[in-house]
């Protein structure tokens, strides 16, 4: 197994290839689901603490705070009709884009990679968060979104805790540094005719596709929602795109998740998932085991696994493509975790430590294969925030090449 500085030195030599890569990119189109994500530090949220605080915010500062005993970020559902006008009062909050696909829009964008998002939100106030270098559709072609004009009502905001390991959150410390995602209630796919007419007439040259958000629909939603976006993908597929990826997420319920997994069985080709989220479908089974028997009930050539010092994918695919792909994912993720944002000049951060993956890659028959790779872990990040999204950006804009490139060469048996 390579030593750390063995990972080290790798990750160095990968970061001189980035700007390499960005020329090369093609289209990233990501969905469906785009916010804003009002972030505050858990341990300056005090008044979810204080004693005279009403009793949902108590229940919700409760809530947090097991979280973070825990150890335990991700996602989570807490209905509460007058919290946004409260936690506006009570909270120091600060603005930004939220949702996976921007979020990998954004990291991959500002790099300089070609990426362009689904939005449904154009208010005002969601104008403001949005990078100037985006791409979304506007009437019938791509437009970045400094040229956008603002039109519509705002949808309401998602609330990010960041929680440090170390720094005390109503006297407990956190073990690890991480963010709990907080939604006061389900928001929705977005609604974006344009982005669902005009992109599957970019597909044939676009490098991925990218959807998500179907944990956060309301209920009665979601069948609509998934043949919505399962219609998409068929269109995208058929319009010639090989690499169709769908990011998970904290589902409130498994039967949620299990209808979601199912509905996309043989629709996706790439799935992919934080480790915590992992354990969530298949508690107390061995990691690849568990990676491999949800790949292949869901009929994906590739599964991913992102965790703290470690990411993991069993492939189908060219396993050196793969690990390419995943320490690509782990260095763009690592390089927004020391800046606080996404970069435009990506390096290995000065405080990255690399520990042993806890498994070995290798041949596992039937043509699949596991690749696990260290990653440059920062046990202080400035932010925690976006990380699993800017890593699958980064995935997919190395994949993204690498389908392109196997499609060509199988029209063409001349390439090689």
């Amino acid at each position: 197994m390579p030593s750390s500085a063995s990972w080290a030195g790798a990750y160095h030599r990968l970061a001189a290839t980035i700007p390499a890569k960005v020329a090369a990119a093609r289209l990233t189109m990501g969905g469906f689901i785009a916010c804003v994500d009002a972030r505050t530090d858990l341990a300056q949220a005090t008044a979810l603490f204080a004693p005279d605080a009403p009793p949902r915010a108590a229940a919700l500062g409760a809530a947090l705070v097991d979280r973070v005993r825990r150890g335990v970020g991700g996602e989570m559902l807490f209905p509460w009709p007058d919290g946004a006008a409260w936690l506006a009062a009570h909270l120091d909050l600060a603005c930004s884009l939220g949702g996976t696909g921007a979020q990998a829009a954004w990291v991959l964008s500002s790099i300089g990679a070609p990426a362009a998002m689904s939005l449904g939100d154009r208010s005002t106030h969601m104008l403001a968060q949005l990078p100037p270098d985006i791409l979304v559709v506007d009437g019938d072609r791509l437009v970045r979104c400094r040229d956008l004009a603002a039109r519509g009502e705002r949808v309401g905001d998602i609330y990010i805790f960041d929680f440090s390991a170390g720094v005390p959150v109503a006297g407990v410390l956190p073990p690890r540094s991480s963010r709990i995602i907080v939604r006061l209630a389900d928001p929705g796919l977005d609604v974006d005719p344009d982005f669902d007419r005009v992109t599957p007439g970019l597909a044939a040259t676009a490098g991925a596709g990218l959807i998500s958000g179907f944990h956060a629909i309301p209920a009665e939603d979601l069948a609509a929602g998934i043949e919505r976006v399962g219609g998409l993908c068929r269109r995208w597929s058929g319009a010639g795109l090989h690499l169709i990826h769908m990011e998970m997420a904290g589902y409130e319920t498994m039967e949620r998740m299990e209808t979601v997994l199912d509905a996309f069985s043989g629709v996706v080709t790439s799935i992919g998932m934080s480790h915590s989220e992992l354990r969530q479908i298949a508690p107390g089974v061995d990691t690849p085991a568990a990676m491999r028997t949800i790949a292949e009930r869901t009929r994906v050539s590739r599964l991913c696994v992102h965790a703290d010092e470690w990411a993991a994918s069993v492939t189908r695919g060219d396993p050196d493509r793969e690990r390419e792909a995943l320490m690509s994912g782990s260095l763009l993720a690592a390089a927004r975790a020391e800046a606080g944002a996404p970069v435009a000049t990506v390096a290995v951060p000065a405080a990255a430590h690399f520990a042993p993956p806890p498994f070995d890659g290798g041949p596992l028959g039937d043509g699949w294969h596991l690749v696990a790779v260290s990653t440059p872990y920062l046990s202080h990040p400035v932010t925690t925030l976006g990380l699993g999204d800017s890593f699958t950006g980064g995935c997919l804009l190395v994949l993204g090449a690498a389908q392109q490139d196997q499609a060509a060469a199988r029209k063409d048996p001349t390439c090689t």
